[in-house]
């Protein structure tokens, strides 16, 4: 017998209701412009949304494509290409009814076979999708049923199935992309998001136009250009001469911001846990750092408060768990590391290195203000290191393929408002993010908390897997991320998602003019 997981008896009629009433929605006008932190778009090939290797794409994938379910501005799950849904009884498979009447971009209209061949393709291995891998765990064949029923077979429960079609997997049309092949579809995307594509360069730029009538919401805004602007004064300049709409804000500019009547921040918070990692345990040469010793050191010789203070200006919060407050298993007992140099040095004599060693400390372009207080507080231990700043394509790739040395900023987990806990820290703990340093007994207890059922269940196997983390130091966290947008006085409304590190939903920005 079917277990339903979510009923639509009288939501979704309600829920139609308010969908059909866009089609007389006002009709989208004016020009926003927001300038990324980013330098890099993160994807292997420019544009084709199954070969994200970083979150920077799931800016791209709201606005050019959507999935089968999404997410409202709370954070719930609703429906979006598949109207409702269905999971069998022990997680044995998932039935969509898909949407009728969608159209992708190029006029194609949208069929199961879509669904389908999309899955199918995000779950190929050349394509190197971030998910691939988990997705070809847990699902074993994917069929359609009729031209409007998609039946997802299942080796086991996939709870986080629609955190990835809210953040990366993206639907796309089969005809047209077997047609022109995989660097044609890069070449010229279609999807059937909010906003289809105008044009593109990799790296540089992104220039969505609205879809009128969107079977899920009109856009109010006509044009969206996005644009990488590495440089964080070129970012703050720009929105203050009005060159720009919203930029992602590094934290020493919060308070200019804030001093500027013109402006406002818009925040998300829990974003992402920033976290030190402990590189070298992914190689066999010997360190001082494979002395679980010399890592507790490492943690305890770090002013965690100290440093928040001085420079986040209340974008980073000391954390003391791998969990986000919004996850089940999160202990709210569970402080950030305390501040003890003395213990740290002690620890360090017991492994032998009262001398101390040399090190290096890689750090990801966006983050060298939180981390350069580091140096003199872990040479106070005798951990001497020197910082390493690459750009952000070449870290991330590098990170990607494990070719780090020594100790260094670590991204994630990456939990971006996403319900499940496996989901949240996937890829940074056993996932393509994990610099291959998980240990047999963490994916163990990741794979175990995948296939938990149940909100006390899951909450179990998460505080297990949390606390395993900790037991093998493999990284450690340092703060939770709320992140800061900030705006001028053209944008009227901005409903961040909840935990939104890279902004989406600019289908329900509005500007004043």
């Amino acid at each position: 017998m079917k277990k339903t997981i979510w009923i639509f008896a009288v939501s979704f009629a309600i829920f139609t209701l308010f969908l059909g009433s866009f089609a007389v929605s006002a009709k989208p006008k004016g020009k926003f412009t927001i300038a990324s932190s980013q330098g890099t778009m993160e994807l292997r090939s420019v544009y084709d949304p199954h070969t994200a290797v970083g979150a920077t794409p799931t800016t791209f994938k709201s606005m050019i494509f959507d999935s089968l379910s999404h997410r409202d501005l709370n954070g719930k799950v609703i429906p979006a290409l598949a109207t409702d849904w269905e999971i069998g009884t022990n997680w044995s498979h998932m039935t969509f009814n898909i949407r009728r009447g969608v159209k992708f971009h190029n006029g194609d209209s949208l069929t199961a076979a879509d669904v389908k061949y999309s899955i199918e393709r995000a779950m190929r291995e050349d394509i190197r999708f971030v998910f691939g891998g988990e997705m070809r765990r847990l699902i074993s064949s994917v069929e359609t049923m009729g031209d409007f029923k998609v039946k997802i077979n299942l080796k086991g429960p996939y709870l986080a199935f629609f955190d990835r079609c809210f953040d990366y997997l993206a639907i796309v049309p089969k005809n047209y992309t077997e047609k022109v092949g995989d660097k044609g579809f890069a070449k010229k995307p279609v999807g059937t998001g909010p906003f289809k594509m105008a044009k593109f360069a990799r790296d540089r730029y992104l220039d969505g136009r609205a879809v009128e009538n969107h079977y899920r919401k009109t856009p109010y805004v006509r044009d969206v250009h996005y644009m990488n602007v590495k440089e964080h004064s070129t970012r703050l300049a720009m929105l203050k001469t009005g060159e720009a709409d919203m930029v992602m804000l590094l934290s020493t500019h919060i308070p200019n911001v804030k001093r500027d009547k013109k402006l406002r921040i818009i925040w998300s918070r829990h974003t992402y846990l920033i976290t030190m990692v402990f590189f070298d345990l992914a190689h066999p040469e010997d360190s001082p750092f494979k002395d679980i010793r010399v890592r507790k050191a490492t943690r305890l010789a770090i002013d965690l408060r100290g440093i928040a203070d001085a420079v986040s200006f209340g974008a980073q919060e000391p954390w003391g768990s791998f969990l986000a407050p919004y996850h089940l298993g999160y202990d709210t007992n569970q402080q950030a590391s305390p501040y003890d140099p003395e213990k740290a040095k002690k620890l360090m004599v017991e492994a032998g290195y009262a001398k101390g060693f040399d090190t290096t400390m890689t750090v990801h372009p966006s983050h060298p203000p939180r981390f350069e207080p580091m140096i003199a507080m872990l040479k106070k231990i005798g951990i001497r290191v020197k910082m390493r700043v690459p750009e952000a394509g070449t870290w991330s790739k590098m990170f990607v393929g494990a070719k780090f040395r020594g100790i260094g900023y670590g991204s994630g987990p990456w939990w971006v408002g996403r319900g499940h806990p496996a989901s949240a820290l996937n890829s940074h703990i056993t996932g393509g993010w994990n610099h291959k340093l998980a240990t047999p007994a963490i994916y163990k207890a990741m794979s175990n908390l995948e296939v938990a059922v149940g909100d006390d269940n899951i909450a179990a196997k998460a505080k297990i897997l949390n606390d395993q983390i900790f037991t093998d130091l493999i990284r450690f966290p340092l703060w939770s991320s709320h992140v800061a947008f900030a705006v001028n006085q053209r944008v009227k409304a901005y409903p961040a998602a909840p935990g939104t590190v890279f902004p989406r939903n600019f289908e329900y920005l509005e500007l004043n003019d």
